[in-house]
């Protein structure tokens, strides 16, 4: 049987359907896309308590995720594994044309990241990459001659004066939906499964009111105040 052609999307830093620039040049090439996102053992590993307030937050994330790829006869697959034992499954799985995914900036995640890149590259297959979770990145802001900045303030000002001459993209990935594949519902792990338990942190649901915005000036200096209450 003939396996599906298809390009992948990898959740990581970006869990919305919203507005994410690597989902949106994904949903934008011709193949179907199917989104995965890796709970990642060696990170996993590292964590003291298993009642880890942002493994919770992120499985509830993938949650609603999940729950939205699913009004439209789609599926998140989640996977538990170090990220190279992820794709090798995956190319095993699928007919991988390309890799959508944004740009992380950490030490583990740039290693990670090229480890990934030279397998894909091993197996034909392209990774694309996208700067999403920041506004300028580290070779963006430089000084006039070219090197990066030592001292902030300077950096500040320039970087104010890039963003006051710049105009933000959006990209709507949310009106995109039908470019993901059709799919029977994927296992999605339990807390528990992953060796966690639910956090008694409770995160609130993101809400950014115009109430919010107008009174912030006056009570962000109130620690005090649970502002999702407040307001």
């Amino acid at each position: 049987m003939t396996k599906q052609k298809i390009a992948v999307f990898w959740f990581r830093r970006d869990l919305r359907l919203i507005d994410n620039t690597a989902l949106f040049y994904a949903l934008q090439s011709k193949l179907k896309v199917l989104p995965i996102f890796i709970f990642d053992t060696e990170i996993l590993k590292k964590l003291n308590s298993k009642n880890d307030a942002r493994v919770s937050f992120i499985h509830a994330e993938i949650l609603k995720i999940n729950s939205e790829l699913a009004k439209n006869g789609s599926s998140l697959k989640v996977m538990h594994d170090i990220p190279l034992g992820a794709f090798r499954k995956l190319t095993e799985e699928y007919e991988i044309e390309a890799v959508f995914t944004n740009r992380d900036y950490e030490p583990y995640a740039i290693q990670r990241d090229m480890e990934i890149e030279a397998f894909l590259k091993s197996k034909g297959i392209k990774l694309h990459t996208y700067k999403d979770q920041v506004i300028f990145e580290q070779d963006e802001v430089l000084k006039d001659d070219g090197t990066p900045y030592t001292v902030f303030t300077p950096y500040s000002k320039k970087w104010k004066l890039k963003l006051a001459n710049k105009e933000i993209q959006e990209f709507p990935s949310q009106n995109f939906q039908d470019g993901f594949i059709k799919t029977e519902p994927f296992k999605i792990p339990t807390l528990q499964e992953l060796g966690f338990e639910q956090s008694s942190i409770n995160v609130p649901d993101f809400n950014i009111s115009e109430e919010l915005i107008k009174n912030y000036a006056d009570k962000r200096d109130l620690p005090a105040l649970d502002f999702p209450k407040y307001f």
